[in-house]
Parts: structure tokens; C-alpha cells; sequence
């Protein structure tokens, strides 16, 4: 009878010390509207729908591409766009932009290495997880993460 009791006991611990460690994310509606009110231009910075990253990364093009109705391939810093996740933050998936040449494509469509081309950087805000648990959610901190948004070309 002893050795049952001490198993049950074991168990009930067991099952109360795990439902206490256990932890869930808020739903996505919920970090939606928190992060909507600590920061209201959020929604301009990081919803950007009209871009698809890319599967695989592209290379350095050959010349400008002029007739093109994208920005990013008529420049002379062309760049594209990838995802940058990571699931401890809301939103999980950032689209970020990298460029696709080290330097940039002058008017005779070569690439000069006398400036170089880079990326420009915007904080935008996005909710951090934080490694507390408040009523069975993780708690999530606002936090600015820098975001490549496009490509620049620089002098050396």
C-alpha cells in the first residue's frame, strides 16, 4: 500500500509540475493586435505582400535590367529579397532584402568595385518571446530588429 501511494503521489507531482512548466504562444490574432497597439506603423513595415522571396539566392546580374517593372532589378545595388525566421519572434517571418553584388553596375553594365554596394537598414518592430510564462502564455516583449530593406551603393 505504501509503495502505491508513493507511486500515485509521483505521478499527480509529475503531472502538476509539468502542466506549470508548460507554456503557450498567444494566438496569432491576439500578438496581431498587441503588436498593432504598441506600435501602430507596424503593419507599414512589415506587411509586404506585393514581394516574393526568393527559393534560391540569385547572383550578380550582368547589366541594369532596364525594362524591368521592378526597382530592385533596375538599379545599379540590385538586390532581392529572403525570409528571416525565427520562432521566438512575432512575426515569425521577416522578408529582408540582400544585395546580389559586392560592387555596383555602372553605365557600361560592369561592375565596379570602387564602391561597393550594400544593404540599408531599418528597425521595425516585432514582438520578442520572453522566457516567462504568464497565465499559461509566453509573454512577448516589443523589440526592434534591424531589417535590410533595400540596397545602396557606397564609396570606399
Amino acid at each position: 500500500m505504501e509503495l502505491l501511494t508513493v507511486i500515485l503521489l509521483g505521478l499527480t507531482l509529475t503531472q502538476c509540475l509539468g502542466e506549470h512548466v508548460r507554456c503557450k504562444d498567444p494566438s496569432e490574432e491576439h500578438q496581431r493586435l498587441k503588436l498593432s497597439r504598441v506600435a501602430p506603423d507596424a503593419h507599414m513595415l512589415l506587411n509586404k505582400e506585393d514581394i516574393v522571396p526568393d527559393v534560391t539566392l540569385k547572383k550578380c546580374p550582368q547589366n541594369v535590367n532596364h525594362s524591368s517593372e521592378l526597382i530592385q532589378d533596375r538599379s545599379i545595388s540590385p538586390w532581392s529579397y529572403r525570409v528571416n525566421e525565427d520562432p521566438n519572434r512575432y512575426p515569425r517571418r521577416l522578408t529582408e532584402a540582400y544585395c546580389l553584388c559586392k560592387g555596383c553596375i555602372s553605365t557600361h553594365n560592369k561592375e565596379h568595385n570602387s564602391v561597393v554596394s550594400e544593404p540599408f537598414y531599418k528597425e521595425v518592430p516585432v514582438l520578442q518571446k520572453a522566457s516567462k510564462c504568464k497565465k499559461g502564455r509566453h509573454v512577448y516583449k516589443l523589440r526592434y530588429v534591424k531589417v535590410a530593406q533595400f540596397c545602396i551603393c557606397r564609396f570606399h
